[in-house]
């Protein structure tokens, strides 16, 4: 499983073209993420549908709504989101796909959260935004290095205002955390691989993992990304289904 995205719901909405890239294909976003597997947190305002045939979730972070759709391929996903009362905080892990009516998400986890773990979410969304732009003013200044930030100018035809525009956005949803209230930062990565390190060829049970992260005040979901990323970039493998062993 590869990392997971952080992008806000107003960047995503902006995301018509796909791009082949690390040997998968991902929307590419005006700021220039390039978005498969993305992880989001935000507030259900609204359930369509049933948990028979399918789900359509309304996740609306301070930019945009995500649309989350869950169908029968994902039963454990369609039971949790049924079992939520809008509104709430929800984090969801899923793949982003194109649609007729802008990019939708397929949930592969999803979890009720609070509000510190959204605010930890729009803290780190806005920081990953902040250097997407920076490496598109580098593009715009005729800096090369950054092929996804080469390939969001052309596609969307970026300028200054796009790049203000967009940092404008990111800074309206980061100043809904409180300064005196920002959520501590949580080495959630770090602690998941010391952990799996004292494990040895042995390996660690994934539940393991998850009742540590929850022992932090982190979400399943939270973990569930956190391991994606690891996975993601080589640090540790699954010999099999649930076993983490460090790489």
């Amino acid at each position: 499983m590869e990392a997971a995205a952080r992008v806000f719901a107003g960047e995503l909405s902006g995301a018509t073209r796909t791009v082949r890239h690390g040997g998968q294909d991902c929307l590419l976003t005006p700021a220039g993420a390039c978005v498969h597997l993305v992880y989001l947190v935000g507030a259900l305002t609204a359930l369509e549908g049933d948990a028979r045939t399918g789900l359509v979730a309304r996740v609306a972070d301070p930019t945009g709504v995500f649309l989350v759709r869950a169908t029968s391929r994902e039963p454990d996903v369609m039971a949790v989101l049924a079992g939520i009362t809008p509104p709430a905080f929800v984090a969801v892990l899923g793949y982003a796909e194109p649609g007729q009516k802008g990019p939708a998400i397929r949930p592969i986890a999803a979890a009720k959260v609070d509000r510190g773990v959204r605010d930890r979410w729009l803290v780190r969304a806005a920081d990953l935004t902040a250097a997407r732009l920076e490496a598109l003013n580098a593009r715009l200044r005729g800096e090369a290095g950054d092929v996804l930030a080469d390939e969001a100018v052309t596609a969307y035809q970026v300028t200054p205002a796009t790049i203000e525009e967009l940092r404008s956005m990111a800074e309206g949803a980061l100043a809904l955390v409180p300064a005196e209230s920002t959520p501590p930062a949580i080495d959630l990565s770090g602690l998941l691989l010391e952990r799996i390190e004292a494990a040895g060829r042995d390996g660690i049970e994934q539940a393991e993992l998850v009742a540590l992260g929850e022992e932090h005040g982190c979400a399943r979901v939270e973990v569930e990304e956190a391991l994606a990323g690891l996975l993601g970039e080589g640090e540790c493998y699954m010999p099999r289904r649930g076993l983490i062993r460090r790489a």
